[in-house]
C-alpha cells in the first residue's frame, strides 16, 4: 500500500510539472535570485510584466529597423527580461490583435512595460510604459511584486516560427491602424533606472 501511495505521489508530481511547462507556453521559469535586472553597460533592460488576467498568450517581439526579433511569450503571472540595443526601437505584442510600442533606451538602463487588456475594441491587449515615478495600477503592482520570472525555452522559438503566418498578418493589419493614432505612448530614455 505505501509502495502505491508513494507512486501515485510521484505521478502527481510529474503531471503537475508538465501541466506548469504546458501552461507557460514554452517559456521556463526561474527563480527571482537569479535575475539581474542590470543591463550590461552597452545595452539596455526591459522588463515585460504579464499583469493583465485573461487566458490568452502575448508574444513579444522587437521590429528594429527590417529586423524582426522574437522576444518571447507571457501568460498571466510572469515576467521576463529582455537586454537590446541602446536607441530607438519597437516593440510589439501579439494575442487577439496587436499592439505597439516605441521606445527610445539608454544603455545601462533598466525599463518596464506593462502587458495589459487594451482600451478599444481593436486592440485586445497593448504594451504599457511605466514612467519613471508615475503611480502603477494594483494589477501591475502586484506583479511586480510577486509575478513568476521566466526566459525563452526552445518550445517557445518552435512556436513563434510555426506562428510566423498569422503573426506577420496581424502585424500587417494593426501596424498601420496604430500608426495613424496621434500622441501614441512611448517609452523615453528618461524612464529607465
Amino acid at each position: 500500500m505505501m509502495i502505491r501511495s508513494r507512486l501515485v505521489a510521484v505521478v502527481l508530481v510529474v503531471l503537475a510539472a508538465f501541466a506548469v511547462g504546458c501552461s507557460l507556453k514554452g517559456m521556463h521559469e526561474v527563480p527571482a535570485d537569479r535575475v539581474s535586472l542590470t543591463p550590461p553597460a552597452d545595452q539596455a533592460m526591459v522588463v515585460f510584466l504579464r499583469a493583465a488576467a485573461n487566458a490568452s498568450t502575448a508574444s513579444l517581439f522587437e521590429l528594429r529597423g527590417s529586423e524582426q526579433r522574437f522576444i518571447g511569450l507571457l501568460v498571466d503571472g510572469t515576467r521576463m527580461t529582455y537586454a537590446t540595443a541602446p536607441g530607438r526601437t519597437r516593440f510589439m505584442v501579439i494575442g487577439r490583435s496587436a499592439s505597439f510600442l516605441d521606445a527610445d533606451l539608454a544603455a545601462g538602463k533598466t525599463y518596464r512595460v506593462a502587458v495589459l487588456i487594451g482600451v478599444d475594441p481593436d486592440e485586445f491587449i497593448r504594451l504599457a510604459p511605466m514612467h519613471a515615478g508615475a503611480p502603477v495600477s494594483r494589477s501591475v503592482q502586484d506583479c511586480i511584486d510577486a509575478c513568476k520570472w521566466v526566459v525563452k525555452g526552445d518550445r517557445a522559438d518552435a512556436w513563434a516560427r510555426e506562428h510566423a503566418g498569422s503573426i506577420q498578418t496581424k502585424k500587417a493589419q494593426y501596424l498601420p491602424k496604430w500608426e495613424s493614432r496621434p500622441n501614441r505612448p512611448m517609452l523615453t530614455a528618461s524612464d529607465g533606472s
